[in-house]
């Protein structure tokens, strides 16, 4: 446990197995990653973001003082190095990293894994993916409003998608992600606020996208034990698998993604 920051945390796999999520706490920072798949099946996306949160809190450590954003391109190097992947092949994570300095508390999302700010749940997010005009993404959603569920068409738009996003990954114009460029981490959004804040929710998108579609405060998870906190997860779960086992209701690419969320407060 950090000294300057109280965290409490959580994960619910997807698949009820094996989670592609990572919660790392550092002596003074919390970092949160959710993986995704690459094309080179060489590098599994549990190794990607093992090594990836591991170097980014070494780093964090090490150096409690330097920008975020250097930090995260040092941790992306060191990755890559590591593992010996390439750009457009590699898997890849978004970032989420709080950091306590003296009096300060410094901010940075790459990727849609938010981080909400109390006492009025600002929110600090990265949606550029979102913003994209990718067809497939449009034509799948549609069809999930319309009821189609997740048959053999679906199937096909999903990898569709994965397509028409990959001339954009890491790219101007284009959305930044941890992957295989280590300058992504340079165009990360980042905050800095005061310590004084009293508290952070940290989530993957498995988590805030229900939330959001419930009008559930990220607040909810305020004095919640570890184990209150997983009784949080598994009613979302439980949720998207009892009342909208088909995405009718709140479309998205798979029944359950992996859920991760951690409530921080400072000390």
């Amino acid at each position: 446990m950090s000294p300057l920051l109280k965290v409490v945390a959580a994960e619910r796999p997807g698949n009820g197995t094996t989670s592609e999520d990572r919660i790392r706490v550092g002596r003074n920072a919390v970092v949160v990653l959710d993986g995704a798949s690459g094309s080179d099946t060489r590098v599994s996306v549990n190794d990607y973001v093992d090594h990836l949160a591991g170097a980014l809190v070494e780093v964090l450590d090490a150096e409690p003082d330097m920008p975020l954003p250097h930090a995260l391109a040092d941790a992306i190097r060191s990755t890559v190095g590591a593992l010996r992947v390439m750009p457009g092949e590699s898997p890849s994570s978004t970032v989420s990293i709080a950091r306590r300095r003296g009096d300060e508390v410094d901010l940075l999302v790459l990727g849609d894994s938010p981080i909400y700010i109390g006492p009025d749940s600002q929110l600090l997010t990265d949606d550029r993916l979102a913003q994209l005009d990718l067809p497939s993404r449009t034509k799948a959603n549609q069809r999930l409003r319309e009821g189609a569920g997740y048959d053999d068409v679906h199937r096909d738009l999903i990898r569709a998608v994965r397509a028409e996003q990959l001339p954009w990954l890491n790219e101007p114009g284009g959305y930044w992600i941890a992957e295989a460029r280590p300058e992504a981490a340079h165009h990360a959004v980042t905050r800095t606020v005061s310590a004084t804040v009293p508290w952070l929710v940290m989530l993957t998108d498995g988590v805030d996208k229900p939330l959001r579609h419930l009008d559930i405060s990220p607040a909810v998870g305020l004095n919640c034990s570890a184990t209150g906190l997983i009784d949080f997860l598994e009613q979302l779960h439980g949720w998207e698998g009892e009342r909208d086992p088909d995405a009718h209701a709140l479309p998205r690419f798979k029944r359950h993604d992996d859920k991760t969320m951690a409530v921080v407060t400072l000390s």
